[in-house]
């Protein structure tokens, strides 16, 4: 604020100044009358009556009129005070309204939050499974289904977004032949109570689709080398079945291949192009498995034969 400012201010609020210079002006007068009364009367002698009654109208005026000036003074000053105090008390009034507004901005996202918390949707058996199992990727399982219990241990490598659970098989002595297979984790029962050197105890009831050979690769993340290309010489049919859903045109099938190098190894075949590897017992397993799914669906044998193999089948 500058010097003429403050001055401002000063002679516009500060009634006592005012009062001063009037006081002073008054006493100045008086003593000028009083001092040079007959200088003054001398000189009024010498005037037409008419200019010294102006004259003496205007000093008297003057007085009076700064007198009444001060009473306004007062009262304007009263009422920038009152003013002040209106300007005081509605900025009090608006820092309490704003720390209320506040307050019930944070009581009003509290019980928000509850009621979210309340109306979440409650997770489904499938994601409860996944989540337990996102939290131990890479452990080996103890696996048992309506068979009996696994006799090797596969290892969770992947959990994806649909709750689906990867069961990674690699490839050892007693299992040359690397393979996975995928579970919908809503068709596993989970109880962490450890089974030897697994953290995890799985049951599953039923697979998401049939075992995905691997060649022989050790490591799941070596699932997309060379070496997990499944390579089969294929030798002649040593099995097939047709299947049929009555009143549906919708045809499924099975056939069994033998390796042409004579080994006991096997290719399984769906009309779908599924395809799964293994000795006699695992393509008998995993045919009985896929027919058992087919008859569930509503699909049974329309037609089967044998070509002859030389490993016995347990295929009924």
């Amino acid at each position: 604020m500058s010097a003429g400012e403050k001055l401002n201010v000063w002679w516009t609020y500060e009634a006592w100044p005012r009062k001063a210079v009037l006081i002073t002006s008054v006493v100045a007068w008086f003593f000028a009358i009083v001092f040079l009364y007959s200088d003054v009367v001398k000189i009024l002698a010498t005037r037409p009556w008419w200019v010294d009654f102006v004259v003496a109208v205007a000093t008297v005026a003057v007085p009076i009129l700064a007198f009444f000036e001060l009473g306004h003074s007062a009262e304007a000053n009263r009422l920038r005070g009152e003013a002040n105090e209106e300007r005081r008390r509605a900025n009090r009034l608006f820092e309490e309204n704003t720390q209320l507004t506040a307050e019930l901005d944070s009581e009003r996202n509290k019980h928000l939050a509850q009621i979210a918390i309340n109306t979440a949707r409650a997770k489904t058996p499938a994601e409860r499974n996944a989540e337990i199992l996102r939290g131990h990727i890479g452990v080996c399982v103890s696996v048992t289904d309506d068979n009996g219990t696994w006799v090797n241990t596969p290892q969770i490598v992947e959990v994806n977004g649909a709750n689906i659970v990867t069961l990674f098989f690699p490839s050892t002595g007693s299992n040359p032949k690397a393979s996975c297979i995928e579970v919908d984790c809503g068709e596993l029962e989970l109880s962490e109570i450890p089974h030897g050197s697994c953290p995890l105890r799985v049951h599953m009831r039923r697979r998401y689709r049939p075992v995905i050979n691997l060649g022989e690769i050790t490591k799941w993340e070596d699932r997309n080398l060379p070496a997990a290309q499944a390579v089969f010489n294929k030798g002649g049919n040593v099995y097939h079945a047709n299947f049929s859903e009555q009143g549906s045109a919708e045809r499924r099938s099975l056939n069994v291949y033998v390796s042409a190098d004579g080994t006991n190894s096997f290719l399984l075949e769906t009309l779908a192009g599924e395809k799964v590897f293994g000795d006699n017992v695992e393509i008998s397993r995993r045919f009985m498995l896929f027919e058992i799914e087919y008859r569930a669906a509503g699909f049974n044998r329309s037609g089967s034969g044998t070509g002859g193999s030389p490993y016995p089948l347990f295929i009924w």
